[in-house]
């Protein structure tokens, strides 16, 4: 029996993902901040007669990732698959973000998820198996305008993953990246995205869609998936626009609307 760890477990596409790894009757580490959702999903989830372990950490403190690896290695457990799904965004002008709730965005989405990989992947590598599937963005692919570190973020995690990907051919590992436009998550309510033109005018995707859709490529080895034809021809027409303009009109669909 393999065993998938899951980043961000409690909601949304990380919860899906643990649905989706239970039910191919996988092991679960999940990790999450809030304990009472965990341990409800845990009792859910158990139904599968899988095991299932839970780390109530905050994955925006490295400390917290490094007790993670270091207790699943003392107690021998072999992880398999790995879903880096947590992170989080925050919409307004960059210079009026505050630094500490942005350097917690940071460590989140970048470095606990390059950690991650590197620690994972290591141990995938010697025993020559594993999947690792790291979660970006539609964003990933151009700057974004009053979501300036989010998008860089998300630009750093599509970059590194296609590299490490790269470097681990032919070893029977791979590190895939799925990048989902907008999705029906609570991701916008806590970057305060929903009045902008992106949520208003995007199709929305619901997290089982992604989840499949991203369970699929990584089981496949396939390094990216963009996750719904409209964004894949968004993503495409860019390769052809003035870079300008591209960074134009991500700042019209991100800016906040007026009430």
């Amino acid at each position: 029996m393999k065993t998938a760890l899951i980043t961000g477990a409690t909601e949304g596409i990380g919860f899906e993902f643990a649905k989706l790894f239970a039910q191919k009757g996988n092991n679960l580490i999940l990790i999450a901040r809030n304990e009472s959702r965990l341990q409800t999903i845990s009792k859910e989830l158990s139904s599968y007669k899988i095991d299932i372990k839970v780390y109530v950490k905050d994955l925006s403190i490295l400390d917290n990732a490094k007790y993670i690896y270091d207790d699943l290695n003392m107690r021998h457990i072999t992880i398999d698959y790995v879903v880096n799904n947590a992170g989080f965004g925050i919409n307004d002008h960059y210079v009026e973000i505050d630094w500490q709730r942005e350097q917690e965005m940071f460590n989140l989405n970048m470095i606990t998820l390059a950690y991650f990989t590197k620690m994972f992947a290591k141990d995938m590598k010697v025993r020559k198996f594993g999947k690792i599937l790291n979660v970006g963005s539609t964003g990933s692919f151009q700057p974004g305008p009053f979501m300036a570190g989010y998008c860089a973020t998300k630009a750093f995690v599509l970059s590194l993953s296609e590299a490490v990907n790269y470097e681990l051919k032919g070893t029977n590992v791979s590190v895939s990246t799925i990048c989902p436009g907008v999705t029906d998550s609570k991701f916008h309510s806590v970057a305060k995205t929903e009045n902008t033109l992106m949520s208003k005018l995007l199709s929305h995707a619901t997290p089982e869609e992604v989840a499949n859709y991203g369970f699929k490529i990584m089981m496949k080895g396939k390094s990216l998936g963009v996750h719904g034809f409209v964004n894949k021809m968004m993503i495409f027409s860019d390769r052809f626009t003035c870079r300008r303009i591209v960074i134009a009109v991500a700042g019209k669909m991100l800016k906040r609307q007026e009430k």
